[in-house]
């Protein structure tokens, strides 16, 4: 009996001590989530959702050899929590002194460059603004030796987070062409223009922290950002550097307001283009807004004498002439309501129509047009890819529209034979030559050679089919004209002992902006070429706006000498081994 009697007595205490410890499990619970509910709540919210951005590395640009010339260097930002600033105590926050936010300031200004005082004025500021304000970026830029330094300060509300800068190695080389970036988004050129290749995908981390804003140990949570990829030019760097200090010397020499060359190979990919004055991408605002693009592809104009080559090969292709037809050539054209006559006077000219290309006549292009259909014409145009963007779509790229060839007046039927009243780029220019030197196939126009991904994945653009715009013959036929151009033209500094050259100049009347006629004071001069005519290799276009040493092309026929001659001894041209063929330029009454 007394054993029974202990065994009730135990079993009783022990579930008496069972309802008493369940009891204070409710009272704790209920004290937990209904009297400090607020409390604990807000005390937890401080301990979790701490996440910080953890930027991927934008991609490189690089020339058609490897050569940078933009990438992302390794910066860091300084970041604090504001509500979390505080004093730390030695012997409680791994201390061995008091070290005061004062102090911290301070050793963080020695390190970053920083005044004290403004980081902490700009501490002051944010916590006026919200007390309860867990991020404030302190300070930015900061290299691999100023985290390290930082970092081993162990302030518990500072936190470092990677945070990549674009530099450009190469300064304003091709600086035109790359562009720059901002703050948050690509500027201006191919930062922008190859944007879907270049840009990188952000990660995260995330982490809870204790009460006193230190990250809580095992909490940490990361997604691994994505970098992004290497866009490889067809650009030359060093070609392209060369060729921009002749543009920019020439700018120079001939008191312009501005200068561009193109150089483009006969596949269509480009080499070089060069702009004066130019642009810095470490420091765009350097440069006046109207310099930092390229005027190459964003910069319309009315191309002038340089435009009647393609004239010319439309009515070689469609039979209307031949190098030998034989013409009297007047300085001026009359006809109904219309005019148009040569730059200077001269008596009747016996040309042939050889002859009449040669010396740039626009009578005597009028004359040998007389029964070309303009629509025949606006269709060779388009095949030469005048009137849309090129395949290179750089940013900010015109199209120039091609007018409807029958909304046209009498004048303008006759002036967009000889470059006025009609509209191109100069990239459009250069591309239409490159189908000439290339027996007649326009190649697009086309500066990105690839893109390959951080992951090693390499793709292409898809660039359109090449589209025959002459026959080969045509094509043939109108270079052996424009060699006349080079070898006959009067001018020394053209030709290039034994070389064979096709080029056609250019002095173009400058619209006023208002569109209200042409400004008397203002021309654009250009040379636009291919060589070596045997074999060819490059076309070359260089232009100057305004010039005011010397306001015809002969001003620019000097520069587009040295940008072949460049070329010829950077690339190692070998010598034509053909003659160039004899193409008459002028008749008398005695040969008939």
């Amino acid at each position: 009996m007394a054993a029974k009697r202990r065994n009730r007595t135990r079993t009783t205490l022990v579930a008496l001590v069972t309802f008493a410890l369940l009891a204070a499990f409710v009272v704790r619970l209920a004290d937990i989530q209904v009297v400090r509910a607020q409390a604990l709540n807000a005390e937890a919210d401080g301990r979790r959702g701490v996440s910080q951005t953890i930027f991927g590395t934008r991609g490189p640009i690089v020339d058609a050899a490897g050569t940078v010339l933009a990438e992302s260097v390794d910066r860091w930002d300084l970041t604090v929590s504001p509500r979390y600033t505080r004093d730390l105590q030695p012997g409680v926050d791994g201390v061995d002194e008091l070290v005061t936010v004062g102090d911290a300031l301070t050793r963080i200004g020695a390190i970053t460059g920083d005044d004290p005082y403004d980081l902490q004025a700009t501490l002051d500021a944010e916590l006026e603004r919200n007390p309860d304000s867990d991020y404030l970026v302190l300070s930015t830029g900061l290299t691999a030796r100023q985290f390290e330094a930082i970092r081993d300060l162990g302030l518990p509300y500072a936190y470092l987070r990677l945070n990549p800068q674009r530099v450009y190695p190469a300064g304003s080389v091709a600086g035109n062409l790359v562009g720059f970036t901002g703050v948050t988004e690509p500027l201006a050129g191919l930062e922008r223009s190859e944007e879907a290749c270049l840009d990188a995908e952000d990660g995260s981390r995330t982490f809870d922290r204790g009460a006193d804003g230190t990250p809580i140990p095992g909490s940490v949570v990361t997604t691994d950002p994505v970098d992004g990829g290497t866009v490889r030019l067809t650009i030359d760097a060093d070609v392209q550097y060369q060729v921009q200090q002749l543009t920019a010397q020439y700018t120079a020499q001939l008191g312009a307001r501005s200068g561009t060359t193109i150089v483009m190979r006969t596949d269509g990919s480009i080499a070089a283009v060069a702009e004066a004055p130019t642009v810095d991408p470490n420091d765009p605002t350097a440069s006046r807004s109207q310099d930092r693009g390229s005027r190459a592809f964003t910069a319309a104009y009315e191309p002038g004498s340089i435009f009647k080559t393609f004239a010319y090969a439309a009515m070689l292709d469609l039979g209307l002439t031949t190098n030998d037809e034989e013409l009297s050539v007047p300085w001026t054209y009359t006809a109904p309501g219309v005019r148009v006559r040569d730059a200077h006077s001269h008596p009747v000219e016996q040309w042939t129509s050889a002859g009449i290309l040669v010396n740039s006549s626009n009578s005597g292009m009028v004359r040998l047009a007389e029964d070309m259909d303009r629509a025949d014409y606006f269709d060779y145009l388009d095949r030469f890819g005048f009137g849309e963007r090129t395949a290179v779509d750089f940013a900010g790229e015109q199209a120039a529209a091609l007018r409807d060839p029958a909304s046209l007046d009498p004048q303008t039927r006759l002036n967009v034979l000889f470059g006025q009243g009609i509209a191109a780029t100069p990239i459009q220019v250069a591309s239409a030559y490159q189908a000439l030197a290339n027996g007649g196939v326009h190649l697009p126009a086309h500066m990105i050679d690839s893109c390959t991904s951080a992951d090693g994945e390499v793709t292409q653009p898809q660039l359109p089919e090449g589209e025959r715009v002459v026959e080969a013959g045509t094509a043939e036929q109108t270079l052996a004209a424009l060699e006349n151009v080079v070898t006959d033209y009067g001018y020394d500094t053209f030709p290039i002992e034994g070389y064979r050259i096709a080029a056609k100049t250019g002095t173009a009347q400058m619209a006023y902006e208002d569109g209200s006629g042409y400004d008397p004071d203002r021309m654009m001069i250009s040379v636009a070429g291919v060589f070596p005519v045997d074999d060819p290799q490059f076309v070359v276009v260089t232009m100057y706006d305004s010039p005011q040493t010397q306001r015809t092309s002969a001003g620019a026929i000097p520069a587009f000498h040295d940008m072949v001659n460049l070329l010829i001894r950077h690339y190692d041209v070998p010598p034509s081994t053909t003659e160039q063929p004899d193409v008459p330029l002028e008749w008398t009454a005695d040969q008939q």
